[in-house]
């Protein structure tokens, strides 16, 4: 699946791929959000669950006041998507969860 097909989703506010040290490969995202900082962040959270529990591949979900991030890492780097709250987030959990 490609970066683009996540941003096509309502309500989700822009998706990329990064490496696992923090460089944007593919991104789409809508003004007002940064993608590179974003990528930084999902690398940093991917290596800390990587490094405090012993796993060879980390994903995670992250609650904000307005939105959630959803990060995955694959074999291709690390997706990332960020939507709004109230955004239908089990579908998009699905759409991530098929990522490979």
């Amino acid at each position: 699946m490609k970066v683009a097909e996540l941003t096509r989703m309502p309500k989700v506010l822009g998706a990329g791929l990064g490496t696992d040290d923090g460089f944007i490969i593919d991104s789409q995202f809508t003004v007002g959000y940064d993608a590179e900082k974003s990528a930084a962040m999902a690398a940093r959270v991917v290596n800390r669950i990587k490094t405090s529990l012993g796993v060879e591949k980390a994903s995670a979900i992250l609650y904000t006041r307005n939105n959630v991030f959803f990060i995955k890492e694959t074999d291709a780097g690390i997706y990332f998507v960020i939507c709004q709250k109230d955004a239908n987030l089990g579908l998009i959990k699905i759409k991530i969860d098929k990522l490979t």
